[in-house]
């Protein structure tokens, strides 16, 4: 417990080497609108994705793909939704959608923990970039995800909304193109991501969520990594209660999912010191306790426990390509 706990709090101090240049807090109406979570994460358009190919190598082609936003929220940059793909050329082979962390500078860990296992198998790897993160970081961003949490609460309020709709958009754009099952793996900030698919979405064939966040209200103001935006909102008069209201369009525990109960895996780290374990608690009880795995380990068990995590996804997924 008190190495894993160490090695986390490490890593936090280096963490915090990036730290915004400028002031994120802007204003945001008191009295929070009463959206309608269909609606708000609704989409009936199917993308044009753009696919250029960098490689072709056993029998896989891999390159970048590309499509416009379909929630545009008015950065030419960021409303470039971009990535990366694998893909085989068997097209019945199932698809897995990737969606990395908050303020990953690649999809290096994501790419160690499956492509080799994935690749075993031929099936096919996208990797999904988040809002401001990676290539859809602006100019005036300091690091890579800055921009989509921050104390600009009605923005990062949008820049999830738009990281779950083109993340549907998206899916249905493979389920158009490929044949094979389309399955959904989030890391971090991207298990938070992909919970809150999993609340809109059912063509989605199975998901796993890793380390994941429940209430992006309770993680800004009681975990670690929120502690700076915290204390931009203390110095803007916000209490927690407004944010806590205003982000409850975001929280999947409000609502059931749409995926059947087994077709979804939940990971935690019972020592994790970047995710509050009980604010992850909350959704594993609130989804009527789907399957779990608690692995003894802090957040760096990404790290260094990948081979393990990435074994026990690949017989659930595997599992799901025989129902």
């Amino acid at each position: 417990m008190l190495f894993s706990k160490l090695i986390d709090r490490y890593a936090l101090r280096n963490f915090h080497k990036n730290i915004s240049n400028a002031a994120h807090y802007t204003s945001f109406q008191e009295h929070v609108n009463k959206r309608n979570r269909d609606e708000f994460y609704s989409t009936n358009s199917v993308p044009n994705v753009s696919l250029t190919t960098h490689s072709i190598e056993d029998e896989y082609t891999s390159g970048i793909f590309e499509f416009q936003s379909i929630v545009p929220i008015g950065d030419t940059i960021n409303d470039l939704v971009t990535g990366e793909f694998v893909q085989h050329e068997n097209k019945e082979q199932p698809n897995v959608i990737f969606v990395h962390g908050w303020r990953m500078k690649s999809n290096d860990r994501l790419i160690k923990m499956f492509q080799h296992h994935m690749k075993k198998h031929q099936w096919n790897m996208y990797y999904y970039t988040l809002p401001y993160h990676l290539q859809r970081k602006p100019f005036e961003s300091s690091f890579s995800g800055e921009h989509m949490v921050s104390a600009n609460i009605e923005r990062t309020v949008q820049a999830v909304r738009q990281a779950v709709v083109d993340l549907r958009s998206f899916i249905h754009s493979i389920k158009k193109r490929q044949q094979g099952p389309v399955f959904v793996v989030g890391l971090s900030l991207g298990g938070f991501i992909t919970n809150l698919l999993a609340t809109v979405e059912d063509q989605v064939d199975a998901m796993v969520s890793i380390f994941y966040v429940n209430s992006l209200a309770h993680t800004i103001w009681n975990t670690d990594p929120g502690k700076f935006i915290k204390k931009e909102l203390l110095e803007n008069g916000v209490r927690y209660q407004e944010i806590s209201e205003h982000f409850k369009i975001l929280e999947a525990s409000l609502v059931p999912p749409k995926i059947k109960q087994d077709h979804i895996l939940l990971l935690s780290a019972k020592y994790d010191q970047y995710v509050d374990i009980e604010d992850a608690d909350i959704l594993w009880n609130a989804w009527n306790k789907p399957r779990r795995i608690i692995y003894n380990c802090g957040h760096s068990g990404i790290v260094l426990k990948r081979n393990k995590i990435a074994k026990d996804v690949m017989t659930f997924l595997q599992n799901r390509t025989m129902r």
